[in-house]
């Protein structure tokens, strides 16, 4: 075969490689899977070829692939394949009554009868009160029923399920995770580590049948102009078969053998597995595509529950929040990590629980050095102090966000916090201050937010509604190219992958997205709708 025969060249009058803040007309050269030349529009004689792939895109933005730097994929395809129903409801008998009507809809296809649902979320239900196994056992009074809250870290259940699941709780957590009524029973709310014990008791599935669960929820992601995804554990749960923290590279390696893994994979597994398991998950899964890329941590909750660690007590109340981790343990942690050269994605939405963290990487690289490969990330800052903000440029940290959060929350954040709402989520700040900022979903936190929505929510801080109007503290908008840059090159970052992924670059892997249209003078709210015409893994077209 002659060097030209596997050349694929496309072309564009609207090219973003990601590094630069401006849009170019010309042509990217792929061969061998990588980008070999970037050209202009008048093709270069040594390139003009019959047996070359050439497509002329016109005036379409080409962009370097979109990666999804924060989700939980296996929950997220379970919801895609309807084995969990999405509800939704402003009061628990709103929430249960779109249940029992959705649950009529979705053929029941999971074993033992079960029936999931989520979407249950206790600061948009009016009165804000925690449901009870009462409403559920009313409509489902045989049938198990869970439901999971909107913010993964709860679950809903009836009596029926409650009698299945409470037997295998362990011990040692069900004090702290299993809320009782005032007889002294369960009520039927069960949190954190017990309740993702829960949920592997129900999804208990082979990796062959994770895997076919997985192939298709993959593939959709291919159709928003994803190449990369960053798969991080849920809160561990101790089960019969070891640690559940929903990460199960045995799957992917699954699909990657049959040559039906249309994305990079990269793996979050819980740091808590200690370091000898995250470096043998290593060197058993890392392929081309697969990558068990550093571990996961939680350092705290989430404000609406009044879990996130908090320098000073929440509104109207004499708590702060605690964190999940003990802090001389998480300082053992981090150092652990950093000892090993192993990445850490930490779970910190408290200012409390960011100010230590940062402070614990800190002393980590004092001791032992900067990573050599990769970086550490802070997963969703929602309530940083303004004073820690140049601290995470120092200690080379991501600032690992969600751009869809504070629209979840706007109109309730205050009522958790106060006035310290007004310096949540700083996006614009953190640009300002050059920190890296890496855009996820965290999904199915949300659900089906595109890349596209997701630069929307970015520029404008506003629901898809355009709510509220002016974007909720608009001075942390961003623009276009900033936007951009948090769903290509720095959550490549995020993921370790920037060397080979992230921008359109000579000498990077082919991971490329085309868009239907020019974006270069759309206004942000066009954004929202606009749709990716193909998407290339490695310069092979995964959507078309």
């Amino acid at each position: 075969m002659s060097q030209l025969e596997s050349i694929k060249i496309l072309k564009s009058k609207s090219i973003l490689n990601a590094t630069l803040d401006h849009f170019f007309a010309g042509a990217l050269v792929i061969k061998d899977n990588r980008i070999i030349d970037i050209v202009s529009e008048n093709i270069p004689q040594q390139y003009q070829n019959t047996n070359n792939e050439v497509i002329d895109f016109g005036d379409r933005t080409i962009l370097p692939g979109f990666i999804e730097s924060h989700a939980h994929i296996f929950l997220s395809a379970l919801v895609a394949a309807k084995q969990i129903i999405l509800i939704n409801g402003h009061s628990e008998s709103e929430c249960v009554a779109d249940l029992v009507k959705k649950a009529q809809a979705v053929p029941n296809n999971l074993p033992g009868d079960w029936l999931v649902g989520k979407g249950w979320y206790l600061p948009h239900w009016i009165p804000c009160r925690m449901p009870t196994k009462n409403s559920l056992d009313q409509v489902f009074p045989d049938r198990p029923t869970v439901v999971i809250a909107d913010d993964l870290h709860t679950l809903w259940l009836n009596s029926a399920a409650l009698n299945k699941l409470l037997p295998k709780a362990a011990p040692e957590r069900y004090d702290q995770d299993v809320h009782l009524d005032k007889s002294g029973d369960p009520d039927g709310v069960i949190g954190e580590q017990t309740a993702m014990g829960f949920l592997h008791e129900i999804f208990n599935y082979s990796d062959q049948k994770r895997a076919a669960i997985l192939r298709p929820y993959l593939t959709k992601l291919t159709q928003y102009g994803i190449t990369s995804v960053c798969d991080l554990a849920l809160l561990p749960a101790k089960t019969a078969a070891g640690m559940d923290d929903q990460i199960y590279p045995a799957a992917y390696k699954n699909l990657a053998l049959q040559n039906h893994l249309p994305v990079r994979v990269n793996l979050y597994p819980y740091f808590g597995r200690g370091v000898a398991e995250i470096k043998q998950l290593r060197q058993k899964f890392t392929t081309e595509q697969i990558k068990v890329a550093g571990g996961k941590l939680f350092f705290d909750g989430v404000t609406s529950s009044y879990t996130a660690w908090m320098k000073s007590n929440y509104e109207q109340k004499e708590i702060r929040g605690t964190p999940n981790i003990a802090p001389n343990l998480m300082k053992n942690l981090i150092f652990l990590a950093a000892e090993n050269q192993i990445p850490l994605r930490i779970h910190t939405i408290g200012d409390q629980a960011i100010h230590q963290a940062i402070l614990d990487f800190q002393a980590a690289t004092a001791k032992f050095g900067s990573l050599k490969s990769g970086h550490h990330c802070l997963e969703h800052l929602e309530t940083i102090d303004p004073n820690d903000i140049s601290l995470l440029k120092k200690n080379d940290l991501i600032a690992s966000i969600q751009p869809s959060h504070p629209l979840l929350d706007y109109q309730t954040v205050s009522q958790y916090v106060g006035r310290r709402a007004a310096r949540m989520w700083p996006f614009a700040t953190f640009f300002q201050r050059n920190i890296p900022v890496a855009f996820g979903t965290d999904s199915p936190v949300v659900t089906d937010i595109r890349p596209m929505q997701n630069i929307y929510f970015a520029m404008t801080r506003q629901t898809l509604n355009g709510d509220p109007p002016g974007g909720w503290h608009p001075k942390e908008k961003l623009s276009l190219f900033q936007a951009l840059q948090g769903q290509t090159i720095n959550a490549a970052k995020a993921c370790s992958l920037e060397e080979q992924t992230g921008s359109l670059q000579v000498g990077k892997s082919a991971d490329i997205c085309v868009l239907e249209r020019n974006i270069e003078n759309l206004a942000a709210d066009q954004l929202k709708n606009i749709q990716v015409d193909a998407t290339l893994l490695a310069g092979n077209w995964t959507f078309k």
